[in-house]
């Protein structure tokens, strides 16, 4: 197996926001290249995105509530 040893700046980005950024970012980089990187960049913009909008409505619906 190939490995690039090179994580994506995008992931390397997305990935600071986790305790283990160090490691995760290891695994990215030795087990996928590229295209798959860039594969699952998307995919965690997507869910990020989806997870963003449900706090998003929780906390309106949240305040909502509170007013009465």
């Amino acid at each position: 197996m190939e490995t690039n040893n090179q994580v994506i700046p995008e992931l390397l980005e997305m990935t600071k926001l986790t305790v283990h950024e160090t490691f995760l970012n290891n695994e990215i980089a030795v087990h996928l290249g590229k295209k798959e990187q860039k594969r699952m960049y998307r995919t965690m913009r997507e869910l990020l995105t989806d997870e963003l909008v449900f706090v998003l409505n929780l906390e309106v619906t949240n305040a909502r509530s509170r007013k009465g």
